[in-house]
Parts: C-alpha cells; structure tokens; sequence
C-alpha cells in the first residue's frame, strides 16, 4: 500500500489547530482522519454506474423511498445533494475493489490462518450441577429414549435451556476450550459422555460442521479485513500526528 498519510495530514491541518481540538474533544476527530483516509486511498477507483444504480437502489429500500420525490425530500432533510449521496454509496464498493487489489494476493494465507474460527457448527447442550443427573441424562440420549431438545428444555439449567439445546451455528472459537477440544473431532450426531466444565457437568452433541472453503466471496472477506486492519493502524498514526501537530505553533 501507498503512503497515504502525508497527503491526509496536509488536508486536515487546513483545518486549524481550534477545529481539531473541537473534533477530537467530540470523538470526531478519529471518524474523520479514517474517512479521509478512505478517500485519498480510493482516489481514481471508479465502480460501474450499474454498481453505484444497484447500490442506490438498495439504498431506497431499505430507506423505504418509494420515488424520486420521495428521495428529494428525503436528501433536503440530511442537506445532501444526489451526488452526495452516491459519493457516499459508492465507497464500499471502492473499498471492496481497494482490498482485492492491494490484498487479493495473500487473502489464501489469511484464510488458512483463520479456518477454524470460520468453520461453522452447531450443536446441541445440555448442563447441570448434579454429575448423577448429568450422567443419568446421558443414558437416556445414547440409548434413543429421549430428545436432547425436550431434555434440554426439561433439565438444562443454563441459557440453551429456551433454546431447547441449540447452539449455532457458529464458530466453535466461541465455546468453552474443554467443550471446543470435545466438539472439534466429534462425530455428527453421537452423544458424548458428560464433562466437568467450572461448576457444570456438560452433556453435548455435534449436529452439523460446516466447513469454510476459499473461494470468491472468502477472497473478498480476508481482503477486506486486512485493508480494515490497514485502515485502524493508519487512522491511529494520523491521529496521533494531528495531536502533536495540534500542540504545535506550527498549526494555524
């Protein structure tokens, strides 16, 4: 990636050293360096009118305007212009174009460093206190005599409880790592043997893995994190050198 700051500092100095004080004593000051950012890094990046009509498009739905009156009166209340507010729709898409090309090439690598966190599972849970209970729950699942939802929903004295024992799906990153390491090779479907978890005795069942693959979409993902990672570390670095400007006579 380019140096980008030097060009951002030099249009935020412009500012004075009295509005910097204002924007940073607000909480303004970091939004504004990272949008600046954003601009200069996306400079001469230009998404296809079908791209930019799509995403206004979406827009207006969401938005629930109906028409192209309904947008005017919709841009006077925000005092934005139409080409405002299509300069402001077409940088995701810009960013997105930003990250492929300054980060396509080792979106792989990140994939693979993140895989596990990007599988997704889900799982059936049950806990109790009672390490009888629990094993007595055990039996009764492996040998078909009850459903984990109804005993989960019976007997559970945890969250899962409302939920009827569902969890996911999601990444198994988030369980307990005892209930992790248990679920990571487990069979779909199998019931395994309670385990001791802090106060709890966990009855669990691993119901579907879904395991992440690389492909367009996840090209996409990894390379737009690594241009967010890019974008906090830069914003953070400006920000600081705005600050020591900002004590500096040097500022106007």
């Amino acid at each position: 990636m380019d140096d980008f700051r030097p060009a951002v500092l030099a249009s935020l100095t412009t500012l004075g050293a009295n509005t910097l004080d204002l924007l940073r004593r607000n909480d303004l000051l970091h939004s504004l360096a990272r949008k600046q950012l954003m601009l200069e890094a996306t400079t001469g990046l230009n998404p296809s009118p079908e791209l930019i009509q799509k995403a206004l498009v979406n827009h207006c739905q969401k938005a629930q305007i109906k028409d192209e009156a309904a947008l005017k009166v919709w841009l006077d209340e925000r005092c934005l212009s139409r080409d405002e507010l299509l300069l402001q729709l077409s940088m995701p898409l810009k960013l997105a174009e930003l990250a492929l090309n300054s980060f396509g090439i080792q979106a792989e690598a990140r994939f693979l460093q993140r895989k596990e966190s990007l599988d997704q599972v889900t799982y059936s849970l049950l806990r109790v206190k009672d390490s009888g209970m629990a094993h007595e729950l055990y039996l009764q699942l492996e040998a078909g005599e009850a459903s984990f939802e109804n005993l989960a929903t019976d007997h559970s004295e945890g969250p899962e409880k409302r939920s009827s024992g569902k969890i996911g799906p999601g990444s198994l990153m988030r369980a307990h790592p005892k209930l992790r390491y248990q679920l990571r090779t487990a069979t779909p479907g199998v019931v395994l043997e309670p385990i001791l978890i802090d106060q709890w005795w966990v009855v669990s069942r691993l119901d579907e893995r879904h395991e992440a693959s690389f492909n367009d979409p996840m090209r996409q993902r990894m390379a737009s994190e690594m241009l967010d990672d890019w974008l906090r570390i830069e914003t953070k670095e400006l920000v600081k050198s705005l600050s020591s400007m900002e004590n500096s006579p040097a500022v106007p």
